[in-house]
């Protein structure tokens, strides 16, 4: 079992403060001689160093912990987000605890006191609702809180977001010039997240600027994000038309998924000339002989910005509220089938 400092210093025999120096390596700054060290550093790597992370917050007023509340740990986006957020916070010796609300108001609002009680030294959330905003600004004064991939326009938080507008309008761009200007619908899980209703404007613009009426008309709401949202809408889809789309668009995996689970059970077989669009993307993909577009978010460059942005705020008199927008970018795969 590791030991503390106080157990190495009172069976080693030296102080407490030599052998912090020793383990933090300021020996030579602080003349502790060679055999000293030695002694020391012996017994730690026979046995190992703990350290009494409780003792220390309170001496340094700091847990070196960061929570991340996200919707969902299913979604791959978020997945990989988490993944590079703790690339970064391992780099600083940063812990980062995760906690998902599954878009449940009542479980983000314990998520966010809980990680506030713990006195996290920073708060990253990708917020389910606006009401959460007053418990956030009462915990502002304690920790940095940056606000990611939902921008309720609060004014009161760093913002780092995806473009989600120009994804949206890119992709469906696209996907108008692969039909011939024909149109297709837009499946949209939690459609009153502000990240998808800028993919919803996004997809509207494109339709504007071809001409086409009738855009709203186009794009099928569900309030959640699942994969049993994207069987109800496809499931509308086909029963409407009285056949599987010959184009669609969906505004996550997970809805991407239930759509693709309906068409095979409603229809029988999924056609490989249907032209899908989604929003994230995955290698999955690869296996899908169909032409596929998608948005990938780039979660290296938002982790940096979201990091930065928990640093800069403690030592910030004005703290910047503007949000760090970050490009996207359009993959395109089996074009050629069409």
């Amino acid at each position: 079992m590791p030991k503390t400092v106080e157990e190495i210093s009172r069976e080693t025999g030296f102080s407490v403060t030599t052998v912090r120096l020793v383990i933090n390596g300021q020996s030579e700054k602080y003349r502790i001689s060679a055999a000293t060290r030695k002694v020391i550093e012996d017994y730690v790597a026979l046995h190992g160093y703990s350290i009494n992370h409780a003792a220390r917050s309170l001496k340094l007023n700091r847990s070196d912990t960061i929570g991340f509340v996200v919707p969902d740990l299913s979604n791959a986006f978020f997945a990989r987000l988490m993944a590079a957020l703790e690339v970064l916070c391992r780099k600083r010796n940063l812990l980062l605890l995760t906690v998902a609300s599954h878009e449940d108001p009542v479980l983000e609002n314990r998520a966010v006191a809980n990680l506030l009680s713990r006195g996290v030294d920073g708060l990253v959330i990708a917020p389910c609702q606006a009401t959460v905003l007053p418990q956030l600004i009462k915990g502002r004064s304690r920790s940095s809180i940056v606000m990611i991939d939902r921008d309720y326009n609060s004014g009161l938080f760093p913002t780092v977001v995806s473009d989600n507008f120009q994804g949206g309008l890119t992709m469906s761009r696209r996907m108008l010039r692969q039909t011939a200007s024909e149109p297709f619908a837009f499946l949209c899980g939690h459609a009153e997240s502000p990240s998808i209703q800028d993919r919803i404007r996004g997809f509207a613009a494109a339709y504007g600027e071809a001409g086409i009426a009738g855009a709203e008309a186009m794009v099928l709401l569900e309030a959640e994000d699942s994969i049993d949202a994207g069987r109800r809408m496809m499931q509308s889809l086909i029963e409407n038309a009285r056949h599987a789309p010959r184009a669609f668009m969906c505004s996550s995996l997970l809805v991407l998924e239930g759509a693709l689970q309906q068409i095979k059970s409603q229809v029988g077989s999924i056609d490989s000339r249907i032209l899908i669009g989604t929003f994230d993307d995955h290698t999955m993909l690869d296996l899908l002989p169909n032409p596929v577009l998608s948005i990938r978010q780039n979660e290296k460059i938002l982790a940096q910005k979201i990091v930065e942005r928990l640093v800069e705020q403690p030592a910030a008199k004005n703290l910047d509220i503007s949000s760090a927008v970050v490009a996207t970018e359009l993959v395109c795969r089996n074009l050629d089938a069409l």
